[in-house]
């Protein structure tokens, strides 16, 4: 044992630069080793970036293609480096996959276009993209991109042009339709109209029956005054023997009143035999006198008597009456237009 330490010791005092050597041989493979390992990790995750110009103006659009490479594709992540200076020199309009395709050992390729713009005229510099999976990540190079202002030639001013307005499309009947029916106002408009609608039309109906009202006939002639009350009586119940007695009461009353409009007489205040002989005295006809008398009696028997009469010989009496008024009411105005025209006559043959 002794022998061996001793000879160990020989060994590194004789040659140490040897020992070196191959101690920093050792050293470089294990670190390549390591290296290798984490090489063959990362090709399963990996991006690259290219931007498809190099300078835009303020406001345009510059597009970065990016195609990224993993193992785990919903588990990977994208964000970019913090800007640590705090200052916003571009903006991420838009940010989508294009085409996914799996090219075999578990890994999955990305093509994915992001939509950047500035409004800051410099050269500005677009962080690295880093894309991270639980088994590694990968980290993009950094990306330049110009930003210049445009030309403007301030020696010429008179060939700015001013500011115009957004050119508007013109509206369809189709637009119109739709924004008229999608507005509250709309149905507000139509519930009012139908609300006055209903209003007009209630007026109307009103007024035309006031109209209709006002615009009837009434009669004009002692002769239509009694055969309206007779015609009323139509249809009255004749069951027992008080609807009799204010059937006949209504009917005598009726002809009293025609005659105290035809001969100026107080024929409601006579008694029947009264008015009967105050009738013979003007010469009426005799057939009608006949039937004034009949009516008479069969009303005083009703009202008095408390007689009950047939159905059938009121109804034929009240016919009867009537017809022979009538005719006498002809007769009357023949008469009374007769004694008008020679009147008349007389009046002109003393002019």
């Amino acid at each position: 044992m002794g022998t061996m330490s001793q000879s160990s010791s020989n060994y590194l005092d004789a040659d140490p630069n040897r020992f070196m050597y191959r101690l920093r041989y050792l050293y470089t493979l294990l670190f390549l080793l390591l290296g290798a390992s984490e090489a063959l990790r990362a090709q399963n995750v990996s991006i690259q970036t290219h931007l498809d110009r190099a300078e835009i103006r303020i406001g345009e659009r510059a597009a970065i293609d990016m195609t990224i490479r993993t193992d785990n594709l919903p588990a990977t992540r994208f964000r970019l480096v913090e800007d640590t200076t705090g200052i916003e020199r571009f903006r991420i309009l838009e940010f989508g996959a294009l085409d996914t395709v799996n090219i075999g050992g578990g890994v999955q390729e990305i093509k994915a276009r992001m939509i950047i713009t500035s409004f800051d005229s410099t050269l500005i510099t677009i962080p690295p993209i880093i894309v991270e999976t639980p088994t590694g990540s990968a980290v993009s190079k950094p990306l330049a991109l110009n930003v210049i202002s445009p030309e403007v030639d301030l020696a010429h001013p008179d060939r700015f042009k001013p500011i115009q307005d957004p050119w508007e499309e013109p509206y369809t009947l189709w637009d119109i339709l739709v924004l008229i029916w999608s507005s509250w106002i709309t149905y507000v408009v139509i519930l009012l109209a139908l609300v006055a609608l209903l209003i007009y039309e209630y007026k109307r109906r009103a007024q035309y029956l006031l109209v209709e009202k006002s615009i009837e006939v009434l009669p004009t002639t002692a002769f239509e005054v009694f055969l309206n009350r007779v015609n009323a009586l139509e249809g009255h119940s004749l069951d027992k023997q008080e609807d009799f007695k204010e059937y006949y009461t209504e009917l005598t009353a009726a002809l009293r009143t025609y005659w105290s409009e035809m001969l100026h007489i107080e024929a409601l205040e006579k008694t029947s035999s009264e008015l009967l002989e105050e009738l013979r005295q003007h010469r009426l006809d005799a057939e009608y006198l006949s039937v004034i008398e009949e009516l008479f009696c069969e009303a005083d028997y009703v009202k008095f008597a408390k007689s009950l009469p047939q159905r059938s010989d009121t109804e034929r009496l009240t016919h009867k009456i009537i017809a022979c008024t009538k005719d006498h009411h002809l007769v009357a105005l023949r008469e009374q237009e007769i004694t008008q025209a020679k009147a008349q006559e007389g009046k002109e043959v003393a002019e």
